[in-house]
């Protein structure tokens, strides 16, 4: 039997995306990442919406983001070993609740 092949180049590209202008830029707020999390409210709510949606990828980027930590020190500071720290951010990692607490708890110390 022959084995169909499946993959195939895809035969969009977003060079060939027609770029479309906006006639009243007015209404839109520029703001930046750093804006984002300078705000402690705005990142809770993306945080408890990343829980609802079960997205824990996400979950973790944005804590890595907001929290921009020394994992070195965390660790130390945490009690935890630093490769439990790593991978508790990376995309393999499945940190507990505790883990994640530990980490959330020094980083806010730290950040004071």
């Amino acid at each position: 039997m022959n084995k169909k092949k499946t993959s195939k180049k895809h035969d969009f590209s977003l060079k060939e995306m027609q770029l479309i202008n906006l006639k009243d830029e007015s209404k839109f707020k520029k703001s930046t990442s750093k804006d984002f999390f300078k705000n402690e409210k705005l990142v809770a709510e993306a945080l408890l919406q990343c829980l609802i949606d079960n997205d824990t990828e996400a979950f973790m980027e944005i804590l890595d983001s907001y929290l921009r930590v020394n994992r070195t020190q965390i660790a130390q500071k945490a009690d935890l070993p630093r490769s439990t720290v790593s991978l508790a951010f990376s995309s393999k990692g499945n940190p507990t609740i505790k883990t994640i607490a530990k980490i959330v708890h020094e980083a806010m110390i730290m950040r004071k």
